[in-house]
C-alpha cells in the first residue's frame, strides 16, 4: 500500500493520464503481477518468444516501434537492443522503476503516447460540457517513421477498459448501447491502423475469455475484443489471468491470447 501511494504520488504523467486512471491502473497492474507472477509466467514467455522470432525475421532492422511497452514484463528489451538501432518505447505511462531499467540501453528510448487519441479529448470535452465522445484517429504518422516493425503488444483488449469507465461517470449518463459501440470502435481503430502500416507488424492480443467456477466447470466466456473477426494466429495459448483462490467459491477467469506476424501489404501483394 505504501508503495502504491509512494508511486502515484511520484509518478510523472500528463495530467490527463492520472484524471481518467491509467496511472492507477498500472500500479494495479503490477499489483496483480505479483500476486500472480508465476500463473502469468508463461503468457509473458510466450509473448517475448514471439516477438523475437518475428524481430529476427524482418528486413529492417533500423527502428522498433513498441506500442504497450507497460511495466516491460513482455518485452524482450535486452534482445531487442541488440537487434535494432532504435527501440522506441510508447505507452501512457512510465513507472519509475521502468524508466531506470530503459536507462541502462544507450539505444531505447520512451515517448508517452495514447495509442487511442481518445483520452486527452475525453477529459476535456468533460471539463467543458461537452456530451460526445470523441472519435478514435490514427496515430500520427510520424511516430512510425522509419520502423522496420511495429508491435502491438497486450493492448487491444484494454484500450478500452480505462476510456469505458470513464466514459460511464459522464453526467448526464451516456446510453449504455452507445458506449459499447464507441468501445467497438476503439478496438477497429487500432486494428486498422496496423493492417494499415508499410512495415512488418506483430500483434500479440487476447482476444476471448473464460470464467470457470472451482471445479473448473465454464460459467461464462465472451469475446474481448467486442467480436472483432481476426484471421488465424499464428501462435495461440491461454493466459491464467486469474487463477482461482484458496476456498469452495473462488472462480478463475483465463483469456485466449492470439500472435500474428503482420506483413506489410507490398510484400503479400508481391507474394501474390
Amino acid at each position: 500500500m505504501l508503495l502504491d501511494l509512494f508511486t502515484h504520488l511520484t509518478t510523472s504523467c500528463s495530467p490527463y493520464v492520472r484524471r481518467l486512471g491509467y496511472l492507477d491502473e498500472t500500479i494495479a497492474m503490477r499489483s496483480r503481477y505479483r500476486r500472480n507472477r508465476t500463473a502469468w509466467q508463461p503468457h509473458l514467455d510466450n509473448t517475448r518468444r514471439f516477438v523475437l522470432a518475428v524481430a529476427e525475421k524482418v528486413r529492417s532492422r533500423d527502428k522498433i516501434v513498441v506500442l504497450g511497452s507497460g511495466l516491460l514484463l513482455d518485452v524482450p528489451l535486452a534482445e531487442l537492443s541488440a537487434i535494432f538501432h532504435d527501440v522506441v518505447l510508447m505507452d501512457v505511462v512510465c513507472l519509475s522503476e521502468v524508466r531506470r531499467e530503459i536507462r541502462k540501453f544507450g539505444n531505447v528510448s520512451f515517448i508517452e503516447h495514447d495509442v487511442t487519441t481518445i483520452a486527452e479529448r475525453l477529459v476535456r470535452n468533460r471539463q467543458y460540457g461537452i456530451p460526445e465522445l470523441p472519435e478514435p484517429m490514427p496515430a500520427p504518422a510520424e511516430i512510425f517513421k522509419d520502423a522496420g516493425l511495429v508491435v502491438s503488444l497486450n493492448i487491444l483488449s484494454q484500450l478500452w477498459v480505462v476510456p469505458r469507465t470513464y466514459a460511464s461517470t459522464q453526467r448526464p449518463a451516456l446510453p449504455h448501447d452507445r458506449i459499447e459501440d464507441w468501445c467497438r470502435q476503439i478496438v477497429e481503430a487500432h486494428y486498422a491502423s496496423l493492417a494499415s502500416l508499410t512495415c512488418d507488424v506483430c500483434l500479440v492480443a487476447d482476444h476471448a475469455f473464460i470464467k470457470r467456477d472451482h471445479a473448473g466447470s465454464i460459467i461464462s466466456r465472451a469475446s474481448t475484443l467486442y467480436g472483432l473477426v481476426l484471421p488465424e494466429p499464428d501462435a495461440s495459448w491461454i493466459w491464467n489471468i486469474a487463477p482461482a483462490e484458496n476456498g469452495a467459491r473462488s472462480s478463475s477467469k483465463e483469456l485466449s491470447v492470439g500472435a500474428w506476424h503482420m506483413h506489410p501489404i507490398e510484400e503479400v501483394r508481391h507474394k501474390e
